[in-house]
């Protein structure tokens, strides 16, 4: 007998711009759902943090009820609602009884249509937001990995981070009023999509997707480009001087002319798990163990979507005595790894380690959600929930060289350090 798969219980419904998906498991009078609404912000001109203050605000009353009453209400049911912004989308998950379904996915639905943008929250947002930025201008870890982003990105790509000066006048420029024509502009029923998992077996997919996004329309979003950035010194070393730190964060990397769903993505992904991906990686053996350089050293793909490119980045964390020889024993190693063939006895235990990864979250009905809806988003079909792991399964070591060789060069790397030296 053929054993049931997991998109064998999936029930799906589309119409118009709108998907919904229910998959129901067993756990009794429970439901988790994740959902997402695409947009389209114009990063070049700061519409990210219209975005990001927007989605603040989507949980701080409607026109219908309060801020309190609806904290009330799901406090009452023992539910949750939260939502958060994702470069090109703004995403809502949710958690409640089977018996309060109706009344979350009109909550939702009432948060996204009828949102109070209230003067007074928007402002305690702002402050928020302002007081966060400060804050991050002494983490070494996000002075680093924000100088990278700009030496990698163009100003219109989503993972652009602007420096602190043109972030903070971007967050005290924006009105209200420019929050509410950005929510007019791009809310809407633009490859909107839920996924419901629990027990939900008698419910059917159409009747969700209906009650969750009544009353939204289609949007007028458009398309735009995202540009990595044109290089003129590839291999640039840069310092930002943080005083009074005892370690110094170091980011090193370039962009990836690659999608989420380009052949060379799995390979390069594991490519660069075994490089550095976890604590057993090769540069957490050599750098941390043998050399006893840094407590922590990563390496993995960072930001490449569907929809743009992104980047390799690895990062290491030295004290400053040791940085110059941090630096040159990082990029060494990977030099050497890139030399050398990925042997099957690394490449192995990697693959064992990401389908054990995969498999535990799908354990769990927010798991389940989570992984239905970013299938979703990359353009995956429904199956791709149980065929991954045989994906990965299939790469080879050959694979894998050819897509290290094809898109990583560690001539390219542009290094950036933040600390006291």
């Amino acid at each position: 007998m053929n054993q049931t798969t997991f998109a064998d219980r999936v029930s799906a419904w589309s119409e118009g711009h709108g998907t919904s998906m229910i998959l129901p498991w067993e756990i009794d009078s429970v439901v988790s759902f994740r959902g997402t609404l695409s947009t389209s912000p114009d990063f070049a001109s700061g519409e990210e943090v219209l975005q990001d203050i927007l989605v603040g605000m989507l949980d701080k009353g409607t026109k219908l009820h309060t801020k309190l009453e609806i904290s009330t209400l799901l406090e009452d049911c023992g539910a949750s609602i939260r939502f958060s912004s994702s470069s090109l989308s703004i995403r809502f998950e949710a958690k409640c009884l089977k018996s309060d379904l109706d009344l979350v996915l009109g909550l939702i639905n009432e948060q996204l249509l009828y949102p109070a943008l209230d003067e007074r929250e928007f402002e305690l947002l702002k402050n928020r937001f302002v007081a966060n930025i400060q804050r991050m201008e002494s983490d070494t870890g996000a002075r680093s990995s924000d100088f990278l982003s700009r030496q990698i990105y163009s100003p219109n790509h989503p993972r652009y981070v602007w420096p602190s000066k043109d972030l903070l006048e971007k967050v005290h420029k924006a009105s209200v009023l420019d929050v509410r024509s950005y929510w007019e502009a791009q809310v809407g029923l633009n490859d909107f999509a839920i996924v419901a998992v629990g027990d939900v077996a008698d419910r059917q997919p159409a009747d969700i997707l209906s009650r969750i996004s009544a009353g939204l329309g289609a949007k007028e979003i458009g398309v735009r480009n995202y540009d990595l950035a044109q290089l003129s010194e590839p291999g640039a070393f840069d310092h930002i001087e943080i005083a009074d730190r005892s370690n110094v964060d170091v980011k090193m990397g370039h962009g990836i002319e690659i999608l989420k769903r380009s052949p060379d993505y799995l390979p390069l992904y594991l490519g660069v798990f075994v490089l550095g991906g976890n604590f057993s990686s090769r540069l957490m053996s050599t750098i941390r163990d043998r050399d006893g350089l840094t407590y922590g050293i990563r390496s993995g793909l960072s930001g490449v979507d569907r929809q743009y490119a992104g980047a390799w980045i690895t990062s290491v964390t030295l004290s400053k005595d040791k940085l110059d020889q941090g630096i040159a024993a990082t990029t060494a190693e990977i030099s050497a790894f890139f030399n050398e063939k990925t042997p099957d006895r690394l490449l192995e235990p990697c693959k064992t380690t990401l389908i054990g990864s995969y498999q535990i979250q799908l354990s769990t009905t927010t798991g389940l959600a989570a992984t239905l809806l970013s299938n979703f988003e990359d353009g995956h079909p429904v199956e791709r929930i149980d065929t991954y792991p045989t994906e990965i399964q299939l790469i080879s070591a050959i694979d894998v060289d050819a897509a290290i060789l094809k898109h990583l060069n560690i001539d390219r790397l542009n290094i950036v350090s933040a600390g006291t030296r």
